[in-house]
């Protein structure tokens, strides 16, 4: 598998599913591919493996190929004369005789043919003439449209995508104080390609979205309970329930580029790739969740926990290298990388660059043990300066609890003013008994050092569940169920630290319009926010809208 998203994996129509049947950009079948395939010109009829002397068409065939030169074979020495055959496809075989014909009477060839077939060809050409006709003005407008696009397009090597996203959204749940919102978000990807195996990728994004101050898009942000009993009552937003529609899309509606990447093979088992600006891990490394997970096209999983392990969250995102390995024909697969903090690896002051600023190191091996069958293992080592530990976007946490994403327990620590180094394992699987049904799953334990303050250990898991083409083709119902990262301990003694587990309930539907427009409807239940029951509960209604072009 490689490891560059690929143009179909950057702006791919949701329609796609795990068989290729289902997918609207998928290749032929065999029976349609050979059919389109060009055709090889024959001197003899021999050439046709699957024609033998005692065929009943042998000798119409051999006038055909050895006298006129007007019937071709596949690339694989092959006939096929049991196919079916459309009326058009017998116009333009008839045409190409035709036209020979006309060729071997200009050359006023002695013996070119007879009376009898000239004749015999002259009503076959009458009475295909709609037929051929119609092929040919065919033809001519796909040159016309050809031409327009030649005329019109911007580059030669670059391929504009991009999609747009509307989203009205609510919380509801006792004390809520959020209010309804209609937020946005734009998403360009020029798509280059010099050789053809490598691809340049850059992402722009422009949105209305909040992640600074998630009130508008995730649960109540009033007194929570950060301690776990009553005494600790803080005002603070939790990180849980973020969508996935406000992901990169807290721009205030400026265009800001997210992602620049270069990927290019290595030999025929290896995949490396350049990255730039706040390029994701998730991008390059396989999540294992191919239905939930989709690139950031707004055809996936409602929320951001709905769509990969938070593992590859817990980096920022930024400049560095990935590399993926493969070996026995793609059943297992190496990731390897490392990307320095995007937002300091510029500045050159103590504490920043590209190897002395923040960074995330990933290791992982994918096995792909059946065709139907994956798991993979991940291993994250991360440093975060002060006050930029959490679960992405340089500590404000687009996934998780507020208490995990500021290590803060029982005893308010100093987040802010001591650097964090992190381990981190993961553990995933997909497994997709059938094109109408898939389940993937994950597990991850973080184990985390507030430097000088403390250790900590937090927790995340989920199972998904996907049913693509439930009701018609490109329709897809999702499920989620698990807990977001929450913290388990922090200093002291495991027992003292009073902890509820948050979880994670989502379901959503996507419907179909067309290959272009897609609606989804989708809820997200979260037990005990910020890991505390003494915190209502919440549900998080969207409707999203997404624009793909």
């Amino acid at each position: 598998m490689p490891i560059q998203p690929s143009v179909e994996q950057l702006t791919r129509q949701p329609a796609e599913s795990a068989s290729s049947q289902n997918r609207p950009d998928a290749a032929p079948s065999s029976a349609s591919a050979s059919t389109n395939r060009a055709l090889s010109q024959l001197t003899s009829v021999s050439e046709l493996a699957d024609v033998q002397p005692t065929d009943w068409t042998y000798r119409a065939l051999q006038s055909l190929v050895e006298r006129y030169g007007c019937i071709v074979g596949y690339p694989d020495g092959q006939f096929k004369g049991q196919r079916a055959l459309s009326r058009f496809e017998f116009a333009a075989g008839l045409n190409a005789c035709l036209d020979r014909i006309s060729e071997l009477i200009a050359a006023s060839t002695e013996d070119a043919m007879t009376q009898e077939d000239l004749a015999a060809a002259n009503r076959m050409r009458e009475e295909f003439a709609l037929e051929i006709a119609l092929i040919r003005g065919r033809l001519d407008g796909l040159e016309a449209r050809l031409n327009e696009i030649d005329a019109n397009q911007f580059s030669t090597t670059t391929t504009l995508r991009g999609n747009a996203i509307f989203a009205v959204s609510d919380v509801f749940g006792e004390g809520d104080r959020n209010q309804t919102v209609f937020q946005h978000r734009e998403k360009l990807s020029l798509l280059t390609s010099f050789r053809g195996s490598d691809l340049l990728s850059l992402s722009l994004y422009a949105g209305n979205s909040s992640l600074g101050n998630l009130d508008a898009a995730t649960p109540y942000t009033g007194a929570f309970d950060l301690a776990g009993d009553d005494t600790g009552l803080v005002k603070v937003s939790t990180s849980e329930g973020t969508l996935s529609s406000s992901f990169a899309g807290s721009t205030g509606d400026a265009i800001q580029a997210l992602t620049l990447s270069y990927s290019f093979p290595v030999g025929r088992s290896a995949d490396i790739v350049l990255a730039h600006s706040l390029t994701p891990f998730q991008l390059y490394a396989p999540t294992l969740n191919p239905y939930l997970s989709d690139s950031e096209n707004g055809t996936g999983a409602i929320s951001v926990f709905g769509e990969q392990n938070p593992i590859y969250t817990l980096a920022d995102g930024g400049t560095g290298i990935v590399a993926n390995f493969r070996f026995f024909d793609d059943l297992v697969q190496l990731t390897a990388g490392y990307l320095a903090d995007g937002l300091a690896v510029g500045d050159p002051s103590s504490g920043s660059g590209l190897f002395n600023g923040g960074y995330g190191a990933l290791g992982q091996i994918t096995v792909n043990v059946t065709s139907d069958f994956s798991i993979a293992g991940v291993y994250m080592n991360q440093y975060s300066p002060a006050g930029q530990f959490g679960f992405n976007y340089n500590g404000l946490g687009i996934t998780g609890t507020a208490v995990a994403n500021r290590l803060a327990g029982q005893q308010s620590l100093a987040i802010d003013s001591s650097p964090v180094i992190t381990n981190a394992y993961g553990a995933q699987f997909n497994w997709q008994p059938s094109s109408r049904f898939s389940i993937s799953g994950w597990f991850s334990t973080f184990y985390s050092r507030l430097i000088g303050q403390g250790d900590g250990n937090i927790l995340t898991y989920a199972l998904t569940f996907a049913f693509p083409d439930l009701g018609r083709q490109g329709d897809l119902l999702g499920l989620v169920v698990g807990a977001e990262p929450y913290l388990t301990r922090m200093g002291g003694d495991p027992q003292d630290f009073d902890v509820d587990v948050p979880l994670h309930i989502e379901a959503f539907y996507r419907y179909r319009i067309n290959d272009n427009i897609f609606i989804t409807p989708g809820v997200i239940w979260l037990t005990a926010p910020n890991q505390s029951n003494n915190n209502p509960d919440s549900v998080i209604a969207t409707l999203r809208t997404t624009f793909m072009f």
